[in-house]
């Protein structure tokens, strides 16, 4: 057999192993942790937001595939250290799963993928394909928190952009008139879809197109910055569409397509000019000799690999059984959460909710609806009680909320925090509805303590957790019109908080009934 037909045999059989101890890698990893890598391909398929996420793994795997001939040229040489690196994402998912955080256990999952594929592969093949392995944390649902503050900057530009064109504008929130009608910027409104897929494929193009950092680095930064702008520019287009053809134009599912072939045409733009500054592909290296490649081959036999397989497998295997045992708290028979009896001078009424307005909170364990007046002044207290938090069950996540996308009436009209005499920190929030203005009073009581940080109460559930106690804790909100009698709502407000905070606090703690 001539040296390069030996050659040539050898780069295969690495690179059968390449694929198969990446790939069992893989597999073990989705295996041990099916429900979050289900979790994570839902999101892919039901969210539009995210529907990048179904492109991303195939992505990675064309990348690889292109990288074959380099990566045979790599030694194939397990990495011990990267069992620490698999454990500490292990460690991280279990965090984020005792905390119910999603973004958390779904970037802990692509971490362990990345540490076990590094295990087997070693350190030199592993950075040779350090790009394509990277490129999967693309594929976390990752950056809804980012809506509100979109939302406020595109509303922010379009009101400023409107009044420099000469259009009066009356803003409210993130809802503003103009003459010619009324205009909200919505979640759809936030760009937030345009930002994320721009950036992952923004990254993609400066990775394929440029060989130094300082061009990647620019063009991942026109790649950010520049669906920002288009997004505010399309809303700013689409207000002034409708204004100039008298909402005929613009108002419908034409004001979707209009934004869409807009923010289209910017983003082939973008990479149109970024192709001007395209670098040739950097000069191959040497081959390595016959001799170096069947070393290469050699250096991990296949009994070697599938012990690889065995130590990943026992490092993955405790965090499952761990996580259920922690998820597992104490916690009361039944959950009966009684009405606060009125202080001095207030009397508890059968009246409907202050302007009909509720919060939406699922999955708790008990729940309040209670009208409060005194004299002409009326507040709603609201309680959500939680325990034993499971997904789903939890005193904080998405589904909380106060004005749900599909509501038609109600509209957040801005946030801020807010402290009483009594030193509690809550969370005011105005909603605008029609005709109704409210405004929202929130805290969040966490047994010990009270806060309007949603961060803390997470943190306080991975204490309780870890501890192995019960995790009981609710949402109490208090609402009162805006411009619905003589006293200011925040004066109202505080004072019923002020003359029910002991009472409040008794209920809460009596609600468990064992």
């Amino acid at each position: 057999m001539s040296a390069s037909a030996f050659a040539n045999d050898s780069e295969k059989t690495q690179g059968l192993r390449i694929v198969g101890s990446g790939l069992a890698a893989f597999l073990l990893v989705v295996a041990v942790f099916w429900p979050t890598a289900v979790e994570m391909a839902s999101i892919w398929w039901r969210s539009e937001t995210f529907a990048h996420g179904l492109v991303v793994l195939p992505i990675s795997v064309w990348l690889l595939w292109g990288m074959h001939d380099d990566m045979v040229r790599q030694p194939l040489r397990p990495a011990p250290l990267a069992l620490l690196a698999l454990a500490i994402a292990g460690l991280v998912w279990l965090v984020g799963e005792s905390a119910s955080v999603a973004a958390v256990t779904h970037f802990a999952l692509v971490a362990m993928v990345c540490s076990a594929v590094w295990f087997v592969w070693g350190h030199a093949l592993t950075w040779t394909a350090i790009f394509p392995l990277a490129f999967l944390f693309f594929g976390v649902p990752f950056g809804e928190f980012l809506i509100p503050t979109l939302m406020n900057h595109t509303a922010d530009f379009t009101v400023a952009a409107l009044r420099v064109t000469g259009v009066p504008v009356f803003r409210e929130g993130n809802s503003f008139v103009i003459p010619s009608g009324a205009w909200s910027v919505v979640e759809a409104c936030s760009g937030i879809r345009y930002l994320i897929a721009s950036i992952m494929v923004g990254v993609l193009f400066a990775w394929l197109n440029y060989r130094s950092l300082r061009r990647r680095l620019l063009f991942i930064l026109a790649a950010t910055a520049v669906p920002l702008v288009a997004n505010w520019l399309r809303a700013y287009l689409i207000v002034m569409l409708g204004h100039l053809s008298g909402n005929k134009i613009a108002t419908g599912v034409d004001h979707l397509i209009y934004g869409w072939l807009f923010f289209g045409v910017v983003i082939v733009a973008l990479f149109w000019v970024g192709s001007f500054w395209r670098e040739g592909d950097a000069p191959e290296a040497d081959a390595p000799s016959s001799n170096e490649a069947v070393r290469g081959a050699d250096a991990a036999s296949l009994p070697k690999l599938l012990g690889c397989c065995v130590a990943m497998l026992m490092v993955l295997l405790v965090w499952r059984p761990l996580e259920a045992w922690l998820a597992a708290t104490p916690g009361a028979a039944v959950y009966t959460l009684e009405a606060p009896h009125p202080a001095a001078g207030w009397v508890a009424t059968a009246e409907a909710p202050v302007a009909g307005w509720q919060p939406t909170y699922v999955g708790d364990r008990a729940r309040l609806v209670r009208t409060y007046r005194q004299g002409a002044d009326t507040v709603t207290l609201f309680i959500a009680y939680y325990a034993s938090q499971t997904p789903g069950h939890e005193l904080v996540q998405w589904d909380n909320r106060f004005v749900t996308a599909e509501d038609k009436r109600w509209r957040y009209g801005g946030e801020q925090l807010d402290r009483f005499s009594n030193g509690y920190e809550l969370l005011r929030t105005q909603l605008l509805g029609e005709p109704d203005r409210v405004d929202v009073w929130s805290w969040l009581w966490l047994g010990d303590s009270v806060t309007a940080d949603p961060k803390r109460a997470k943190l306080a559930l991975v204490a309780d957790r870890f501890a192995h106690r019960p995790d009981d804790s609710a949402a109490v909100i208090v609402v009162a019109r805006r411009g619905d009698g003589a006293t200011d709502p925040r004066t109202l407000v505080e004072r019923f908080v002020l003359a029910h905070q002991a009472e409040i606090e008794r209920v809460l703690r009596a609600t468990p009934r064992n």
